[in-house]
């Protein structure tokens, strides 16, 4: 057997360990010569890599052990090469190596992992002024070398880095590193990355200091904390890391500081960090990380300056009276020509074609409906499936992705234009009234929007706008949907006291304000209710373009995170085996997987996974913190838990007209929280007479007639 390869297959490298295997059996020493040690350090594995494991081990030249199994004495192969499922190797690699090693009688020979050195090298110290990869890359060698060598046990991916360093310093080692035979390195550099990295780094570090007595090489040393700054110089180490894995790196870098002086330090070229290891010395983790980060800003923009200014002296001169400009000017000019024809041409046929359209339905009044493109669950689906289901001979289309969840059940209604064809940029036209439960431009014009905006602003002005609403307006929001921005024709609002809010805070008259009740609240009678806890807390402005590292700092996160792992409120839900159902608003769906924890009575639902509008029916509890969702819980006569933690940072402003309090109990701590469920299931989830006099007079209308209502207001703005 000419060698063993001995592959680490763990979470970094797993996606290509299929594909790389083949790349093994393509060697032209011949598979029959390879002895494949495959040490399995996965957790968990896909159906896909079970099965791959599988086949491969039912290969007589191939066996499949853990870590702390692996004796190096037993394997057959006369030289033995630590390998990793990210490599991409060509068919003569390992041909070259071996050839390399048995005419030169080296102990081990290397390869350089790119392109970047195509130097050969017979020296340790030149190896070390190359770095980590090159220190690391891959290697044969000789089994008695490296026995006589290696006294570790267990076989991780530090392991092999320190054997690695381990050849680089005896001297009596013969070696050769071949920087002309190279190989790709394809690992994905992210957080899994960095943090297993540093420690390894860790533990090469606690090897090195048993194996060596603390007399702890400068030149591995030196090598080793220019690898941890490559890692932590990184948007990556910055910006996803999470506190406590930064906090880990961190001290790894303290561990490798405690070695070097300032003037060693600027000797290795690492001068210019020498700030940032004095902050770090000091356990200032988070100026640190802030310090890293300014860094790499005035980094880029001295690099940027640097590259214009380079192109400037090289063209001082005005571009316009070049000589490239004047010539192709003629040519810029036909393509400007061709463009505003195009766009003329398209413009007026589409124009024309809604005209057509229109003659075709009788020139009878077009709406069109929608709500986020990506939904049918809000006020717009319930207000469009009850024209539908109604009023069939009313044109009325509902406007939504091809791709939505939702999809199918609009589907079904019939009259379904999907966003940003073609269609629905005919229809944009062929309408005469835009429905929105937000504003129709925010959510359903055609992308890309201000293209279609800017050739169609004429017709567009001449639209009727109606907002029916995303939910009853609690607090003030200006922002959103004022006349002087939004100038919608139409707000639907619930009650007398919403309408005065509409008036003060947004800016629109008495006419410009219709009080119907929303279109899902038809939705909310005959329910079926389950003792359910729906735990429901909205988005927070602040944290809306939040990195992850930074959200899993937020009180948002701590809070509702504590929340679902509070021993109080986990034993009593499972005293009363209570279902608890999670569900973060949409915009901080992103970090949904952060705050999920494996407990049979807790589920966790996003966009895709639930429907909002049931979720509500269904549950009898809601925890909410500002939510308008608490209106429809109040409407249903159902109690709500408003859990403020942050009064000071939320981004809306309460108005006077409908106070929170006057739709659920308002608690401040995670105790408070928990004391007021134990309340609500005291009292069989019944709503208290307060509360209930509060919802006969917010909502104006408690019926099943509010989408008719809202259909006649239209007919009647519209006629």
């Amino acid at each position: 057997m000419k060698v063993s390869i001995i592959a680490l297959l763990h979470k970094n490298n797993v996606k290509n360990f299929a594909a790389t295997s083949q790349l093994l059996k393509q060697q032209t020493i011949g598979y029959e010569n390879i002895e494949l040690v495959i040490v399995d350090q996965l957790d968990s594995k896909s159906d896909s890599v079970s099965q791959h494991l599988s086949l491969l081990e039912k290969e007589p030249n191939v066996q499949i052990t853990a870590a702390e199994h692996i004796q190096l004495s037993q394997l057959k192969g006369n030289y033995i090469s630590f390998f990793d499922w990210n490599y991409q190797i060509d068919a003569a690699m390992y041909h070259r190596l071996i050839q390399t090693a048995e005419e030169a009688n080296l102990q081990f020979v290397s390869a350089n992992e790119g392109p970047a050195n195509r130097q050969q090298y017979y020296e340790a110290h030149d190896i070390m002024q190359l770095g980590m990869a090159a220190i690391t890359s891959l290697k044969v060698i000789k089994k008695e070398t490296l026995l006589a060598l290696s006294s570790i046990e267990q076989l991780n991916s530090a392991a092999v880095k320190m054997i690695d360093f381990m050849l680089y310093n005896y001297p009596t080692v013969t070696f050769a590193f071949l920087g002309e035979l190279t190989y790709k390195n394809r690992f994905a550099f992210n957080e899994q990355y960095v943090y297993q990295e540093a420690v390894d780094v860790e533990q090469i570090i606690a090897q090195a200091n048993q194996l060596f007595h603390h007399d702890f090489d400068k030149e591995v040393a030196a090598v080793l904390l220019a690898h941890m700054m490559y890692l932590i110089d990184k948007k990556v180490f910055t910006d996803d890391l999470l506190e406590e894995e930064q906090a880990r790196v961190y001290q790894v870098l303290r561990m490798l500081l405690v070695q070097f002086t300032d003037e060693e330090l600027a000797s290795i070229d690492l001068a210019g960090y020498i700030p940032f290891f004095s902050m770090v010395e000091k356990s200032l983790n988070h100026e640190s990380t802030e310090y890293i980060k300014l860094l790499r800003s005035k980094r880029h923009w001295y690099e940027q300056t640097a590259k214009y200014q380079k192109y400037f002296k090289k063209h001082p001169h005005n571009l316009e009276n070049s000589l490239s400009w004047k010539i192709t000017k003629p040519l810029r000019s036909a393509y400007r020509l061709y463009n505003g024809v195009k766009r003329r041409l398209y413009k007026g046929a589409l124009i024309a074609l809604a005209k057509l359209v229109k003659l075709s339905l009788g020139n009878k009044k077009v709406w069109l409906v929608g709500e986020r493109e990506d939904q049918a669950e809000d006020n717009g689906y319930f207000f469009f499936k009850y024209c539908r289901e109604n009023y069939p001979n009313q044109q009325v289309y509902y406007i939504i992705n091809e791709d939505s969840p939702h999809v199918s059940k609009v589907n079904k209604l019939g009259n379904v234009i999907y966003h940003s064809t073609f269609k629905h940029k005919l229809y944009m036209l062929v309408a005469d009234t835009y429905i929105s439960a937000w504003t129709f431009e925010e959510c359903s014009y055609p992308r890309p929007k201000q293209q279609f905006i800017n050739m169609f602003k004429k017709q567009l002005n001449q639209k009727y706008n109606i907002c029916l609403q995303h939910g009853v307006i609690i607090h003030n929001i200006a922002p959103y949907l004022s006349k002087e921005k939004y100038k919608q024709n139409l707000i639907i609002s619930s009650s007398r006291d919403e309408k005065k809010i509409i008036q003060h805070t947004l800016g629109y008259s008495d006419d410009e304000v219709a009080v119907t009740g929303l279109a899902r609240f038809d939705n909310l009678h005959n329910i079926s209710v389950k003792k359910q806890i729906l735990i429901m807390p909205t988005w927070r402005r602040h944290l809306f373009r939040i990195n992850k590292t930074n959200f899993l700092k937020s009180d948002y996160y701590k809070a509702y995170r504590d929340l679902i792992a509070n021993k109080d409120f986990l034993e009593m839900i499972e005293r009363h085996n209570i279902p608890v159902k999670f569900y973060i608003h949409s915009q901080m769906q992103k970090f949904m997987s952060h705050f999920i924890t494996d407990h049979p009575n807790i589920e966790f639902l996003v966009k895709s996974t639930a429907t909002v509008s049931e979720l509500l029916k269904e549950s009898a509890l809601l925890i909410t913190d500002y939510s308008s969702v608490s209106s429809d819980f109040l409407y249903m006569n159902k109690p709500v838990i408003m859990y403020q933690f942050d009064p000071h940072n939320n981004h809306h402003t309460a108005v006077e007209e409908i106070k929170y309090s006057d739709l659920g109990r308002i608690v401040s701590t995670e105790t408070e929280v928990v004391s007021a469920i134990q309340e609500v299931i005291k009292n069989d989830f019944v709503l208290s007479e307060p509360y209930v006099q509060n919802s006969n007079r917010i909502f104006t209308y408690k019926d099943q007639h509010n989408s008719e209502r809202i259909y006649q207001v239209i007919k009647e703005k519209t006629s």
